[in-house]
């Protein structure tokens, strides 16, 4: 009768600054051939190799939250082929995106900063919203860290008439709300004679009453994406429970 013999296995972990950079595996008693154990290092060292975390420059995060949005607004021109996505960000001061819907053109401007989007590139943007070619404009910050603070501008969203043209100020919403802000600018655009005849204080008002109906829009799709997170938790924990039925053994 033969006996099994046992070994025992050491590990060694390598710290570097308390990260874990190596990791060697140790003979203490054991049969083990050195090509299995150089084998097996490898496979452990490969494992454990520290993860360097890539800076990004401004350009690049630039580039990355332009291309979120326009895969956005691409998935509702795929959906209303009147909905036309153009990227304009090639084009020297012509923003980031031209969305052409109905006859009117959006100028959009996108901004991924770590800090509040400084004077001149908002000042860009409204040289941009200045041209001919653009009816409406729309700039969105994807962070949280919002806008300069001498604009004055509200977050999460804001709505301003600049230099005659109604212009939205977005600031870590989901995209989602790109495209009823749209159509509000659309809507003020229509009615623009009533901004130029009017006094300042019903320009504001009727701007006031169009940004809180586009913050009930952007509340209740958090609402409506809450519950539908909540319930794919339900559905992962139903398929579970499943799962551990199915595996139960039948004696």
């Amino acid at each position: 009768m033969s006996v099994e013999e046992s070994y025992n296995i050491i590990l060694k972990l390598i710290h570097n600054e308390g990260v874990i950079s190596k990791i060697k595996l140790l003979k203490s008693r054991s049969k083990l051939s050195e090509d299995i154990l150089e084998k097996l290092n490898k496979v452990l060292s490969d494992s454990f190799t520290p993860k360097v975390e890539i800076v990004k420059t401004n350009t690049e995060l630039g580039i990355i939250g332009e291309q979120f949005i326009l895969a956005h607004l691409n998935k509702i021109s795929n959906y209303n082929s009147e909905f036309l996505v153009y990227d304009t960000s090639s084009c020297k001061d012509h923003g980031d995106i031209c969305v052409e819907y109905k006859g009117i053109k959006t100028c959009i401007e996108v901004k991924n900063y770590t800090n509040p989007i400084p004077s001149k590139e908002i000042e860009k943007y409204h040289n941009s919203l200045s041209l001919p070619d653009y009816d409406i404009g729309l700039i969105i910050s994807i962070n949280e860290y919002g806008f300069a603070k001498e604009y004055k501008i509200k977050n999460p969203i804001d709505i301003k008439i600049i230099n005659g043209k109604p212009s939205a100020y977005i600031s870590n919403v989901d995209p989602e709300i790109i495209y009823p802000t749209i159509n509000i600018l659309m809507a003020i655009l229509v009615n623009n004679k009533q901004y130029n005849n009017g006094n300042l204080e019903d320009i504001q008002l009727n701007l006031d009453k169009k940004t809180k109906n586009l913050l009930e829009i952007y509340e209740k799709t958090k609402e409506v994406k809450t519950l539908i997170e909540s319930q794919k938790k339900s559905i992962l924990k139903l398929e579970s429970m499943i799962n551990e039925i199915q595996a139960y053994s039948i004696n």
